[in-house]
Formats: C-alpha cells, structure tokens, sequence
C-alpha cells in the first residue's frame, strides 16, 4: 500500500511541478504595467546585458545601455495611452507577451520575450513595431 501511495504521489509531482514553476517565469505584471504608461527606465531594468531590439530602423543585438537609450528615446517621441495584452504564453524558463501599444503617434505591436536565470527574469528580445491593423 505505501509503495502505490509513494507512486501516486511522485506521479502527481511529476504531472504538476513544472506548472508551478512555468507560472513563475511570467512576464512580470510591473513590466506589463510600464508599458502601460511608457516607463523607459523601468522597462530598461528588466534587459539583459545584451538584449535583441527592433524599434523603428532599429534592428540589432544591444548592450543594456544601448538598448537603454533606444528606449527611453522611443517612449519619448511616443507618448502612451495605453497597452493589451493579446496574447501570451510560458515554456520552461521562457515567457513571451504580445500586446498592443496605443500612442500619440499610432498604434504599435509589442513583443517581449523574457528567460528567467538565476531567479531574475529579463528581456531577451523586444519588438515595437507599427500594428498593420
């Protein structure tokens, strides 16, 4: 009986252990939430040392100041009112948010893909691109 107990229960591990830690590599609600208002500096905290950026005729790897920049000036010129999540998802350590980024100057496609390490997630790629809706 202990043997069938000890199997059902490291099955049931097994099954739904790696939900929990698929929750925890999210796209965090803050970042979310500076979009949201068009936070460069808080948006910049999360990027990795080098992070994949497409912004305007942007198009490269960036160090984390590079893309720092980039950013803040973006958010500058593109004053925000608002930003919808469309759609987003986790695998592993990875997490990925769509979203649409209303500004004064048009409506933009969000993309940010983010890796959990070392229990600190950051920025892999981000994208802001015209919305072709």
């Amino acid at each position: 009986m202990k043997t069938i107990k000890s199997i059902l229960i490291s099955m049931f591990l097994l099954c739904f252990l790696p939900f929990v830690f698929t929750q925890n590599s999210e796209v965090p609600t803050d970042l979310v939430s500076a979009f949201n208002v068009g936070n460069a500096s808080k948006i910049s905290s999360y990027l990795n040392t080098n992070v994949e950026l497409v912004i305007g005729t942007k198009n490269d790897v960036f160090s984390k100041p590079q893309a720092s920049g980039i950013i803040t000036d973006f958010f500058r010129s593109n004053h925000v009112s608002s930003f919808l999540i469309l759609h987003k998802g986790t695998k592993d350590a990875a997490s990925f948010t769509i979203g649409e980024l209303k500004t004064n100057s048009g409506v933009y496609r969000v993309y940010i893909l983010t890796r959990k390490s070392a229990n600190q997630i950051l920025i892999q790629q981000l994208r802001i691109e015209p919305s072709n809706d």
